[in-house]
């Protein structure tokens, strides 16, 4: 498991100064980003020359207690499957205290940049997946 702590900040939130819901996807999106680097898998510099794209094809999440401007927040990231084709990523969300605020789940599928096809996960980022 992979864990990431950030700050809540002032563009996460609503007028009521609340973590927006789909805030909530963005900061995931920091905390998988963070762990792909971190097992020696970083997203490439220039997206739009990679060979293999990782986009998101099912995402869904719980909601369980609000999280507010400044809280501190750990985001715990579980490699939950890796399949051939794709790999699934839960995210966990902690405040300071210990209370859990959130858990989203991703669905990432390997796609050919050149076909738009989906396509093997290439063996290095599944063994790192499998090894997080």
């Amino acid at each position: 498991m992979h864990v990431f702590e950030t700050t809540v900040r002032l563009q996460h939130t609503d007028a009521a100064g609340v973590v927006f819901f789909a805030r909530f996807f963005e900061l995931a999106h920091v905390a998988y980003e963070d762990m792909l680097a971190c097992i020696g898998q970083p997203l490439p510099r220039d997206l739009g020359k990679a060979p293999l794209i990782l986009p998101i094809v099912h995402a869904e999440s719980d909601y369980r207690s609000s999280l507010r401007l400044g809280d501190r927040v750990s985001i715990e990231v579980d490699v939950r499957e890796v399949k051939s084709r794709s790999f699934t990523l839960g995210y966990r969300f902690v405040d300071a205290d210990g209370t859990e605020a959130a858990r989203l789940t991703t669905v990432h599928v390997a796609v050919d940049a050149s076909t738009g096809r989906s396509t093997r996960l290439p063996d290095e980022l599944a063994g790192a997946l499998r090894e997080a």
